[in-house]
């Protein structure tokens, strides 16, 4: 059953990929779609001693460590193609959780982003950001929460992405250490990051912490692309974010849920007016 739930999730995203994500040729989307099954089949996804692997996605050569790593690429394509019409031109985009760099790669490929300042807590997904980033001195190890100093990080077993310092009743983690908090004002002024045309957040739960670490930059920030919790234990769920943005000149300008019925979390476009 759960087999074909996936496959289902998978064949839903190649519709999606292949005829409402405009902008990319119909060649370089079948090749993607085409790897993610030859990869997830064939195996070619292990690592061998220790080594992660890497494939070639629209030009760019891409380091993963497991099989889904195809099929999260063409997930952040498939949710977030609408950006292309919002943000300006080469924009400067901040994604927190940023895994082993998806949307690093979609934010510099497909917006054209001129700067991407990526934050990834977990050391292993951290090492494959910094080889998929354009540049390495805009990754940085560490949380994002509302205060400085270290948070227990539990890793998930199912998938790295699903990883997070505030755990789920009904995940399962295969470990948990300490890694360093900082807040998300002292990291971009710590990088001298000035104007922010987007800020991605999707941190499992701890959004609401991130968002309220960035006081500052939220008063400089055009658009916020939040993961916000409805099913599942949160910092805040989407009730608290939408009412934290609002107050400080955000309005809501697009909604989707990832699942129908009864979603875990649903990501939320919010727009400075």
């Amino acid at each position: 059953m759960a087999m074909l739930k996936m496959l289902y999730w998978s064949l839903r995203l190649d519709h999606q990929l292949l005829f409402h994500v405009s902008g990319l040729p119909l060649c370089r989307k079948l090749s993607l779609v085409l790897k993610k099954y030859a990869l997830y089949c064939f195996g070619m996804a292990r690592t061998v001693a220790g080594k992660a692997k890497s494939f070639m996605v629209f030009g760019s050569r891409f380091w993963y460590n497991e099989p889904l790593a195809p099929a999260s690429i063409e997930r952040v394509y498939c949710s977030s193609h609408h950006l292309l019409g919002l943000l300006q031109e080469r924009p400067v985009v901040v994604d927190v959780g940023a895994n082993i760099g998806q949307f690093n790669l979609f934010a510099r490929q497909y917006l054209g982003a001129r700067r991407v300042v990526s934050i990834e807590p977990d050391p292993g997904s951290f090492e494959l950001l910094r080889r998929n980033a354009a540049l390495s001195s805009d990754c940085l190890c560490c949380a994002v929460s509302d205060r400085d100093g270290e948070v227990l990080f539990h890793v998930a077993s199912e998938s790295s992405q699903l990883s997070s310092y505030l755990t789920q009743p009904d995940a399962g983690y295969r470990s948990s250490y300490k890694v360093p908090a900082r807040t998300l004002d002292a990291i971009v002024d710590e990088l001298g990051v000035g104007e922010v045309d987007l800020l991605k957040i999707d941190t499992e739960g701890s959004e609401l912490d991130v968002l309220k670490s960035a006081e500052e930059l939220l008063a400089r920030t055009r658009y916020v692309l939040v993961e916000m919790s409805v099913f599942r234990r949160s910092t805040g769920n989407l009730f608290q974010i939408g009412t934290f943005l609002e107050a400080r000149g955000f309005v809501l300008a697009r909604l989707s849920a990832s699942d129908e019925g009864r979603p875990r979390d649903v990501d939320g476009l919010f727009k400075r007016v």
